[in-house]
């Protein structure tokens, strides 16, 4: 397994060039997920992604913030298979961050222009990233050090 500099250029590269992502917490402890489109944001190292206070997995993340989830790509190649599993916390973002995040999100997706669903960060602690293009079994990671 690498974790330097350069693993997470790739890792940022992959995540980067992908659209949604799984995003699974804990209901009355039993697994919930669900699928959003998201924008990672580099500087901060999270995902940005908007989903409406009356579904289920906010009502959920509003009471533990604490997420997993991966981003992978389709594919029935094995030696180009890549993908990432994530860890982070999320959170409902307000006023400045909200903006900010909210024109991030509707420059990679204009359509969410015309509903103003609450916008979300995922700060993400861990990332692990499978990239067969590189070597079968190629782990590259990534951590938060703050």
């Amino acid at each position: 397994m690498i974790h330097d500099h350069d693993s997470l250029d790739k890792i940022v590269s992959y995540l980067s060039s992908q659209t949604s992502l799984s995003l699974c917490c804990i209901d009355d402890g039993m697994p919930y997920c669900c699928t959003c489109f998201y924008v990672l944001d580099v500087q901060r190292m999270a995902f940005y992604f908007s989903s409406s206070l009356k579904t289920h997995h906010a009502s959920v993340m509003l009471k533990l913030p604490k997420v997993a989830g991966t981003v992978a790509d389709q594919t029935r190649s094995v030696t180009h298979l890549q993908g990432v599993q994530y860890q982070g916390r999320v959170r409902l973002l307000a006023d400045d961050e909200e903006k900010r995040a909210r024109h991030l999100f509707c420059t990679s997706y204009p359509i969410a222009k015309l509903k103003k669903a609450p916008m979300w960060e995922i700060m993400l602690t861990t990332l692990k990233m499978t990239n067969n293009k590189l070597g079968f079994g190629k782990k590259l990671l990534w951590s938060r050090h703050d």
